[in-house]
């Protein structure tokens, strides 16, 4: 019975597409969207194809919608007086990484503004914003897939046909072989897979800021905190890194971590019962400017993502 509401959301998704008309990009550019509501990997595989870009000395400039954030524009790893409790988070992490961001719903606005500081730009979540750069990426996890059907029923916002308007699917790796990769192939162009890894962990301890090994946080009581779309991902990841999992503080997809419940993990770490405060990168920049307020040791996972060299060589 959830198909049939499914499907009819997944109708709607799908005659917008065909029917209103698409704004072309003509400035180099990728976007990396997803049809999948989030947890998609998008920003993450979006961040470490900037980051080549930087190592064969390109300016890469991003765009994003600012969702999650209230005030808009363009953001500068320069500017130090931008007050980043009212920024989106992901532009947040974009901007902390060394990037610079432009935040505006109007991705074909968006990108001529910041195309004069630019030689390449990224739309980080594009896909359903109706606009064409020269190449469209869509990206999935395992977990993002979920059961395959549409809003409100399942984690999809589009029906898997519009797949069709991709030029590239991105698959984790741990899709390979599966039902899931069956139905993709049914309408994906081109399919190529990626992997994640733990490149470093982010250090907050009062004012300092550095980047650790894993092993410093090995065998630690971690409480976990983060307000992400898929959060057993998350805890998969802290696991992997040999850390006991106390507790995990759960708020909801780009919410801001509240200040009351980092002191009660912090209370709960000066108790003995914990050892420190494990989150995502994206929630570790957010957590940064309450460091001094709950004094304990706050450490954030650096994700990145490997991608296949015949991608990056038709991206970069």
């Amino acid at each position: 019975m959830l198909k049939i509401p499914s499907s009819l959301v997944g109708l709607a998704t799908l005659l917008r597409r065909c029917l209103f008309k698409k704004e072309k990009l003509d400035f180099p550019s990728a976007g990396i969207g997803s049809l999948a509501l989030g947890g998609a990997g998008k920003t993450t595989i979006t961040l470490s194809l900037a980051e080549e870009f930087r190592k064969k000395g390109e300016k890469v400039g991003i765009v994003h919608s600012g969702y999650g954030g209230k005030i808009f524009g363009l953001f500068s790893p320069e500017d130090k007086a931008t007050n980043f409790h009212e920024v989106s988070d992901e532009v947040i992490l974009y901007v902390k990484n060394g990037f610079p961001v432009y935040a505006n719903k109007n991705r074909k606005k968006a990108l001529d503004l910041i195309s004069n500081i630019a030689d390449y730009v990224l739309l980080d979540d594009f896909f359903s914003a109706l606009v064409e750069p020269k190449i469209k990426i869509i990206s999935f996890t395992k977990e993002s897939l979920g059961n395959l059907l549409i809003q409100p029923f399942g984690p999809l916002r589009e029906p898997l046909v519009s797949l069709l308007w991709a030029d590239i699917v991105l698959l984790e790796d741990k899709i390979k072989n599966s039902y899931e990769e069956k139905k993709i192939k049914k309408y994906a162009k081109k399919i190529y897979y990626f992997s994640t890894y733990i490149e470093s962990i982010l250090h907050c301890n009062k004012k300092e800021l550095k980047e650790e090994s894993k092993e410093k946080i090995k065998g630690a009581r971690a409480i976990c905190v983060s307000s992400i779309a898929i959060p057993s991902r998350f805890e998969k990841t802290a696991q992997k890194l040999g850390v006991k999992i106390y507790e995990h503080i759960k708020f909801r997809d780009h919410a801001p971590i509240t200040l009351p419940k980092l002191k009660d993990a912090a209370e709960k770490i000066k108790s003995k019962k914990a050892d420190i405060i494990l989150t995502t990168e994206k929630d570790f920049w957010k957590i940064t400017s309450l460091c001094e307020k709950i004094h304990c040791d706050v450490f954030g996972i650096k994700i990145r993502t490997k991608i296949e060299d015949e991608i990056k060589n038709k991206i970069i």
